[in-house]
């Protein structure tokens, strides 16, 4: 199966690219998020040159796509395929994987079409039916988070806690409930609630080093504060019931792709929430997914929908058969940026999981 959907995606995407099975740890450690970073096999030479088992291709690929010479049409696309290792929370740790990354382009719209055509074309190669395919989109969950006007701390969270459902609901329960933080200490609460970070580094330095614990063992005690900081900055700020019912009418959204155009209108309507470039991206994105025929009744809008790597800004994709999520990408436009480029590179991609798809069959 792997060669029938690298057979495939090497004619739409026929930009060469070889990436290595041991990769340098630092660009996953760095941009790819908690949950990555807890799962990459980590080793390192005997020059403490730190590196890792080939995680996943997207951030390699970028690697490779801002270290190429000729920058003056950076317009690129790959197609990929091999074994990726990551610690399973069930099963094994070494799974193959397919899939297409498009750099460069700077018309997303038409970029985020072509990959969703792609990856439809390339799963129906296979044979295999019945895929269905979720679409969200970052920026749009970002603008109602905007919206509301929180402390920069707590919009923060909310949007890194993107995906994870159950997750950003405990944060809304928690902000329409106001309570008290005690860091265990007076001069501490003292500094955090006046937002004395230089301060409150001093102070927790102080106290690190008369516990005899290493200044740089562990958190810092910079991200310490910063931390403590936060977490006061919420227990003063209490969520209004219209901002909590906000989010959750937006997240709750679920509808068929055909649908969601109408009802994200409907929606700002009545919240009188504006989304500005990020609802004229959306709905000049749906009109030219009906445009290029793709099938519409296969695929739904979902706000919920998130993917746990922070390095996605845009759309959002998943495609299924049945409760087996297959395939997963979206738009990453921040990442190049991350890895040394100069400039912001548009990019979207989607990679195949060959283990599930066969299992699928």
């Amino acid at each position: 199966m792997l060669e029938t959907l690298l057979a495939h995606l090497r004619q739409v995407a026929p930009d060469a690219v070889e990436i290595d099975i041991l990769q340098p740890a630092d660009p996953f450690l760095e941009t790819a998020g908690e949950d990555l970073r807890r799962r990459i096999f980590i080793t390192e030479s005997m020059h403490g040159v730190v590196h890792c088992l080939r995680p996943e291709f997207t951030i390699p690929i970028c690697l490779h796509h801002v270290a190429t010479p000729d920058t003056s049409s950076p317009k690129a696309r790959y197609a990929y395929g091999g074994t990726v290792f990551r610690q399973a929370r069930h099963g094994t740790s070494e799974f193959l994987q397919a899939g297409l990354e498009d750099l460069g382009n700077p018309d997303r719209v038409e970029a985020d079409v072509a990959c969703l055509l792609d990856l439809d074309t390339s799963l129906a190669k296979t044979g295999i039916k019945d895929v269905q395919i979720a679409l969200g989109d970052q920026n749009l969950f970002a603008v109602v988070v905007e919206s509301l006007q929180l402390p920069q701390a707590i919009a923060r969270r909310l949007v890194r806690s993107f995906g994870a459902p159950a997750l950003v609901e405990a944060q809304i329960e928690r902000l329409t409930g106001k309570g008290v933080v005690n860091n265990g200490e007076r001069r501490a609460d003292e500094l955090a609630l006046a937002g004395d970070l230089a301060g409150l580094v001093d102070h927790v330095t102080d106290k690190m080093r008369a516990g005899n614990l290493a200044v740089l063992a562990g958190r810092s005690p910079q991200a310490i504060a910063e931390r403590m900081i936060d977490k006061m900055q919420e227990s003063q700020f209490q969520l209004d019931t219209r901002s909590a019912d906000l989010l959750r009418r937006y997240l709750a959204m679920d509808v068929p792709m055909g649908m969601a155009p109408q009802v994200l209108k409907s929606f700002a309507d009545e919240t009188g929430l504006t989304f500005g470039l990020a609802g004229k991206e959306f709905f000049r994105r749906a009109a030219a997914m009906k445009a290029a025929g793709l099938d519409l009744s296969r695929i739904t809008y979902r706000a919920s929908l998130g993917r746990n790597l922070e390095y996605y800004t845009g759309i959002l994709i998943e495609a299924s058969i049945g409760d087996a999520v297959v395939a997963g990408g979206g738009r990453y436009d921040r990442l190049c940026t991350l890895l040394g480029a100069a400039e912001s590179i548009p990019a979207v991609g989607f990679s195949i999981s060959v283990d599930r798809l066969e299992d699928a069959k």
